[in-house]
């Protein structure tokens, strides 16, 4: 039987070893994915990110300060992947809006979104569980309606606890799965969120992927070739035979594809330069390694994106890859993923 390892990758960041500049710079980074951080106490700020892959499946637990979250318009109108994100809240309170609605939550609660929904938080010294599917997997087995953006089940609720227990769950089982095994993870999380939201799946059946096998294999040549300095619109066009206006049909119009290569990359070169591993290189030269060849360019690109230059991270990775190692490289293992690169075409 195959199987597939999902080890939890870990970033912790605590008060000893490292700045307040530091420590604020990589959980922005961490929860760029997502969307963007302000965070409210510097000095004081500390949080800690857990993350695994499930399949198509993607589980997280997060502890952290308080900070601000938000999702604008810039961020909703360029999702590379539709997901949906069901948050529970373990400790503390998590309030603000998400869409047009106003949501306050405290320990035991659950909330369901959209990654195209735009948000503005206040997370407030709190702990909470994620759980983020690829919305083509709900969509094959129920219909999605967009009652559900920002759906709130308060702790108590059965549909709090049922959540609950299934992300909680999921960070316990082993690291070594059979294949099976996922499929089954998969199958158990759609049925209990369609059920909590009063849906019903349909029977017997296994449920359909969404993706075209065109969308996941462009996503996939992404994925795979961000060293290629001539990746965008036009290599994608000529690799899979498509006129401009086809490549955006095939990918619903949904992401600014240009712009999300070039997110890409600059997570690419951040990770490069945080590991401590080029030491010998120039950081021009990692970024040509990476497709950007024009020097002014990535610079004024990477301090857009990140809020400082890349010589400045440099400093820091000089000692920051050794105390946190694999965390450091958070952020663009979730921006690939949001991508969709983990979503394989059907063959």
């Amino acid at each position: 039987m195959k199987q597939r390892r999902s080890p939890i990758s870990r970033l912790e960041l605590g008060l000893q070893g490292m700045s307040a500049a530091e420590r604020v710079a990589l959980w922005k980074d961490t929860m760029r994915a997502g969307g963007d951080v302000e965070v409210i106490d510097e000095e004081s700020f500390v949080g800690a990110f857990e993350t695994r892959t499930l399949g198509d499946l993607r589980w997280t637990r997060t502890r952290s300060g308080t900070f601000r979250f938000l999702r604008g318009k810039d961020r909703t109108q360029n999702v590379p992947v539709e997901h949906v994100m069901v948050n529970v809240v373990t400790s503390g309170r998590v309030h603000g809006r998400i869409g047009r609605r106003n949501i306050s939550l405290s320990a035991g609660g659950v909330i369901f979104s959209r990654l195209s929904n735009p948000m503005d938080l206040i997370v407030e010294d709190a702990t909470w569980l994620a759980l983020i599917i690829p919305l083509n997997l709900l969509t094959g087995s129920f219909n999605w309606s967009p009652r559900f953006d920002g759906c709130v089940f308060d702790a108590g609720t059965t549909q709090a606890a049922m959540m609950a227990g299934l992300l909680s769950s999921l960070g316990q089982i082993g690291e070594t799965l059979e294949t099976t095994e996922i499929a089954c993870l998969a199958q158990a999380s759609i049925a209990m969120i369609a059920s909590c939201l009063g849906q019903a799946l349909p029977l017997p059946g296994k449920p359909k992927k969404n993706v075209t096998d065109l969308q996941a294999a462009i996503r996939r040549y992404i994925a795979d070739n961000l060293s290629e300095p001539d990746l965008g619109q036009e290599r994608l066009c000529r690799a899979f035979g498509l006129s401009r206006a086809q490549l955006y049909r095939s990918m619903k119009g949904t992401s600014d594809i240009a712009k999300t290569i070039r997110r890409l990359r600059l997570f690419a070169i951040r990770r490069d330069i945080l590991s401590g591993e080029h030491l010998g290189k120039t950081i021009p030269a990692i970024a040509r390694r990476w497709g950007l060849t024009d020097e002014r360019n990535f610079r004024r690109a990477f301090v857009t994106e990140f809020g400082y230059p890349p010589s400045q991270l440099r400093d820091w990775g000089s000692t920051l890859a050794g105390r946190i190692g694999e965390g450091t490289c958070l952020g663009f293992d979730l921006e690939q993923w949001m991508l969709g690169a983990h979503l394989k075409a059907e063959i």
